[in-house]
């Protein structure tokens, strides 16, 4: 099985699709696979590791922003079948019907982008672009059109700062990061500037950079943007994964992260009839679902070439990270191949 990875990851180097990979795979005990090929950094002699810290670009949607949010519901502090904007009174745009929170959250809020347009709310600062996200109304009306679209996740990371008097950086790295003993992970900006152990990812001219344009605007100006933003390793996300596959609990069990009624929301899906299966944040089937995975698997990607796969059912998990340089759709596709050998490696 791993010569057949190896194999896989070199084809993807050598046709310039990823400078390297670090996968990290098991269940909700321990870690039963580890393997890094390649480089963190294109051109250079920095190897990949799976304690190489790399911008997860969307995946930071479900590992900071969807969490967290699970943590405020078990509070009290939010209803995810409420009105958003019971949540952001400041949102000043029309709306054809209320929107609720888990409509953000599973992309069928109707906020998106007309093709060949740029983004409504796009801005040459941060503080512009999350004004922005504040002004303009959704192009359909909530239920009617599944659209995957981060000014979704740049409203509910902001929810999350008003519903906690904190920022959202400051509200991961207290509830998330520190309590599950993630020491490689930050929002905004790496943990650490040992360029040995930093990798680069698309659209960034240095390693340690955000990938993404909108989030690197809003970080740089000061901000916190839920949709982008999150660094971590391989074998942090696996710490986050066993986590998920026991259902919120940690430290031998001995303590939540979130209620076993916060991990169904995360875990079931409620999309319309006919549209794409999502929860509350995550993925739960579509053209990249691994091979050898159950119907009860989560996972979501990063547009830098990342993603975190969790079999509910199965209690397994695959953390595939890659720094890639090339085809978008060969690259996430390979991630799901490689899943998909691990999950039949560690039935």
């Amino acid at each position: 099985m791993l010569h057949k990875l190896e194999n896989l990851i070199n084809k993807a180097i050598e046709d310039g699709v990823i400078h390297g990979a670090a996968i990290v795979g098991g269940d909700n005990t321990q870690v039963l696979f580890r393997h890094s090929q390649g480089l963190a950094v294109g051109a250079t002699d920095i190897a990949m590791t799976t304690r190489t810290i790399i911008d997860i670009a969307s995946v930071s949607k479900v590992v900071a922003t969807t969490t967290a949010l699970a943590i405020c519901r078990d509070r009290g502090l939010i209803n995810f079948d409420a009105p958003f904007t019971d949540y952001l009174p400041d949102f000043r745009a029309e709306l054809p019907a209320p929107i609720r929170v888990r409509d953000l959250a599973m992309h069928i809020s109707g906020f998106g982008h007309r093709p060949g347009q740029p983004r409504q709310y796009d801005a040459a600062t941060g503080g512009e672009i999350m004004d922005k996200i504040l002004a303009f109304p959704p192009l359909y009306r909530p239920g009617e059109h599944f659209e995957y679209a981060c000014w979704n996740f740049l409203l509910l990371g902001r929810m999350v700062e008003r519903l906690s008097g904190r920022t959202l950086a400051t509200f991961c790295q207290d509830e998330i990061f520190t309590p599950l003993g993630m020491h490689d992970s930050s929002m905004g900006r790496p943990v650490c500037n040992d360029p040995q152990r930093l990798a680069q990812t698309e659209n960034c001219s240095a390693p340690g950079q955000i990938s993404d344009f909108i989030a690197k605007r809003v970080f740089r100006d000061g901000g916190c943007a839920g949709n982008a933003g999150v660094f971590s390793s391989a074998e942090d996300l696996a710490v986050f994964c066993q986590c998920l596959l026991n259902q919120g609990r940690y430290d031998n069990n001995a303590k939540a992260l979130f209620s076993a009624e916060a991990f169904a929301e995360l875990t079931t899906n409620r999309m319309p009839e006919g549209m794409p299966r999502r929860s509350f944040g995550w993925v739960m089937a579509d053209e990249y679902k691994p091979q050898n995975s159950s119907e009860k698997i989560i996972y979501h990607s990063g547009w830098s070439g990342q993603t975190i796969f969790a079999d509910i059912a199965q209690k397994r998990f695959v953390v595939v990270l890659t720094t890639r340089c090339g085809n978008y759709d060969r690259a996430k596709q390979e991630r799901s191949d490689i899943a998909g050998e691990l999950f039949a490696h560690m039935r």
